[in-house]
């Protein structure tokens, strides 16, 4: 037996591809190289856009540094001058809708995750392959009768209609679900001993152990909700309701297709946001998702 792992021991070492030193360190360079044009790229049309934003209506908008620079195209936006369109309505719509769709998206996603992960009852297997069922749904699919609801409701042309639909996150509740059933049931079942109830388990011992998830679920939804096009047109029909992407459609047909300058600098203020959001909180997102798995 020792005779037999000791020979493996050698054959499975000789077994190994040693790499060369310096081929590692060439396909680093390629990959580092093949990233760079891949962020190049990428970035390339925003540089243009806020290239664009200081151009003067006069510019050709062929350059990447304006020829020109000038700050008119800011300058309107910040005095609408009795348009109808007011962009910073728009973008305090949008920053409403998204911060509350986002703190109340949290609370009901990760209440109903733990509930489904653990509080076993009758038919959670059931409640959760309807939950999987129906997010093949697509979204449009039920526009007409989401509509129709909050018709009824009296809910259309408000912040309750803009923002409820984002709440009950299906993708949502699947994820914090997959995170939670992954905690050890040791922690729930310590708690429970030392007398904690379902809330007080769910408020002290859960939520700090799924902060990952619930942060990529927040951008997540926050961007999903900064970002939606559809259920702002066919729920709103007031300019006072108008969201950011509602606006600056109307804003580029209120000044033609020649002041591209203003159309840009509108652009840049909406990307802003969810830009910021995005790079200050990717590390929660790859953390989040990477650490969710797929048991269940």
């Amino acid at each position: 037996m020792a005779d037999t792992a000791s020979m493996t021991r050698p054959a499975s070492a000789a077994g190994r591809v040693q790499v060369p030193p310096a081929a590692r360190r060439r396909a680093r360079w390629i990959a580092t190289g093949a990233a760079l044009v891949v962020a190049v790229l990428w970035a390339l049309p925003l540089l243009w856009a806020l290239s664009s934003s200081f151009e003067a209506a006069d510019d050709d908008g062929n350059r990447l540094v304006p020829q020109s620079p000038t700050l008119d195209n800011w300058g309107m936006l910040v005095d609408p001058g009795g348009r109808a369109v007011n962009i910073f309505v728009a973008f305090f719509n949008s920053a409403v809708v998204a911060v509350s769709s986002t703190v109340l998206a949290l609370l009901v996603c990760s209440m109903a995750g733990y509930a489904l992960a653990k509080l076993p009852f009758r038919g959670n297997s059931v409640v959760f392959g309807l939950l999987l069922v129906t997010m093949l749904i697509p979204n449009e699919v039920v526009l007409v009768p989401l509509f129709q609801q909050f018709n009824q409701l009296g809910l259309l042309n408000t912040y309750g209609a803009l923002a409820l639909p984002h709440i009950v996150s299906l993708l949502g509740v699947v994820l914090i679900r997959q995170f939670i059933v992954n905690l050890p049931d040791d922690l729930t079942d310590a708690a429970r001993i030392d007398g904690a109830n379902a809330w007080q388990t769910y408020r002290y011992i859960v939520v700090p152990l799924i902060r990952p998830a619930m942060a990529t679920l927040g951008i997540l939804v926050f961007l999903g909700a900064w970002n939606d096009f559809l259920w702002p047109l066919i729920s709103t029909s007031s300019p006072a309701m108008q969201t950011l992407p509602l606006a600056l459609v109307t804003f580029r047909s209120a000044y033609g297709d020649i002041d591209y300058g203003v159309v840009m600098a509108s652009t840049i203020l909406a990307i802003t946001p969810p830009l910021l959001v995005f790079l200050f909180a990717q590390r929660f997102i790859i953390e989040g998702i990477s650490s969710t798995g797929l048991k269940g």
